[in-house]
């Protein structure tokens, strides 16, 4: 039946748009053409009644009357869904900027012109330590509570005057924040201000900085030492008036100076190169047992001149992914510091153990041991329990930095047990081949 409508709509309208055209071109007179469209009203199932011309064209113009009305409806709700396909596209848009908004790393805060905020993002919850439930809608005082910050916030508002500075928000947080004074065009009142509060948090770079300067000094402390000393023996032999005996006795302290310095310059140069963004380690099956029995042949000599005992055991089998050239410096730089604090008649003694997929090795001595207190800065660059002990043995201080850094690029973890008079127990750990 619906079918059938359709057709008939149909065909009335082709009749229409026929006979419009015939009556322009033959000026039918409008009765006669009224008739015909009777005529084609009945023929198509209608009900007009054969009562005149007049009495059809009511007939029609009803019937016209009905499909504009069905024209009309189906036009609005084209218009209903092409306004409805606008308002999704709208919200996906407004959800993927919402999004981005709260992944930010830099904190965002929007407020209003009476100073409210009206939104904040999770970057800037976890600065001003805040939940957005307690933000959104307080005023700013009490939203961020940072008194120049805040300040400036209400300088922006009233005056429009941007602003931009470091903050120290806390002990432990130091950002630089931005004041951007807003005027919105859809604002009911165009001199009413709003405002938008981007802080970054700088912290790492400033601690990046002092780390920097800190090494700077240390570096050049390091390096003032020997060379004053060069310096001033050789301007005593220089002076001549001196005894072979204490001639050669200045010669040696330069000699151990330069080696000094050399050892040092030498280890910067491979700190540097550990600490470049395009480090790289070429890992590969090594097997532990043989780079730990190299390294106790290097420093085998050492030890046996301080009197002291250094022997491996539990690292036969086992197989690490690692550099080997990186991890014989590592084993090599933690045994000479164990032999370096172990007096006499001690022993330092290097062994594995496995874990789930990793391996830990241990270099353990029977040394001086370490105070708490120095601990949790042992691996620090130039950082020294005892100063004056480690330059009697050429160390520079940076030793177990280069550990530290190797054994990062390795994926690994480093740490160190210890007890004054007690010794030390050093140790890293390295992916395993032949998890247990």
């Amino acid at each position: 039946m619906g079918v059938w409508v359709a057709l008939c709509a149909g065909a009335a309208l082709g009749a229409l748009a026929a006979g419009a055209a015939w009556y322009g071109v033959c000026r039918v007179q409008r009765g006669a053409f009224a008739a015909a469209l009777t005529a084609l009203w009945a023929a198509t199932g209608g009900q007009a009644r054969e009562d005149g011309a007049v009495s059809g064209g009511r007939a029609f113009s009803n019937r016209f009357a009905w499909l504009r009305m069905g024209a009309r409806a189906r036009r609005l709700a084209e218009l209903a869904a092409a306004a409805q396909e606008q308002v999704d596209s709208l919200r996906r848009e407004r959800d993927v900027l919402v999004e981005i908004l709260q992944r930010m790393t830099t904190g965002v805060v929007y407020l209003d012109a009476h100073g409210q905020v009206r939104l904040i993002n999770h970057a800037a919850e976890r600065m001003f330590r805040r939940p957005a439930a307690q933000c959104v809608g307080a005023e700013h005082w009490a939203a961020i509570g940072h008194y120049t910050l805040c300040t400036m916030v209400d300088r922006a508002l009233l005056f429009g005057e941007p602003w931009q500075g470091e903050l120290q928000l806390r002990d432990d947080l130091r950002v630089m924040a931005h004041v951007v004074p807003l005027t919105l065009d859809a604002s009911p009142h165009p001199l009413a201000r709003h405002a938008l509060v981007l802080v970054n948090d700088v912290s790492q770079w400033h601690r990046l900085e002092r780390m920097r300067s800190d090494f700077v000094a240390n570096v050049s402390h390091e390096l003032k030492t020997p060379i004053t000393a060069i310096r001033g023996f050789v301007e005593t032999l220089l002076e001549g008036d001196v005894d072979p005996e204490a001639e050669q006795e200045f010669l040696r302290v330069i000699l151990d100076e330069a080696v000094r310095m050399e050892a040092l310059v030498a280890d910067l140069l491979t700190l540097s190169k550990l600490e470049a963004e395009d480090a790289r380690v070429q890992l590969e099956p090594v097997p532990l047992a043989e780079v730990v029995q190299s390294a106790l042949v290097r420093v085998q000599g050492e030890a046996a001149r301080r009197g002291l005992a250094v022997r491996a055991e539990g690292v036969e089998g086992i197989t690490v992914w690692a550099d080997e050239g990186q991890l014989l410096q590592v084993l090599l730089n933690l045994l000479t510091n164990a032999i370096h604090y172990t007096p006499a008649g001690g022993e330092v003694r290097v062994y594995a153990e496995r874990l789930v997929d990793r391996v830990k090795v241990h270099v353990v001595d029977t040394g001086i041991g370490i105070a708490p207190e120095h601990l949790p800065r042992i691996f620090e660059r130039f950082y020294r329990v005892d100063k004056d002990r480690s330059r009697l043995t050429g160390g520079t201080g940076l030793g177990l930095a280069i550990v530290k850094h190797i054994v990062s690029l390795h994926g690994g973890e480093v740490g160190v047990a210890s007890e004054p008079g007690k010794g030390s127990d050093f140790w890293f750990t390295l992916a395993a081949l032949d998890p247990a």
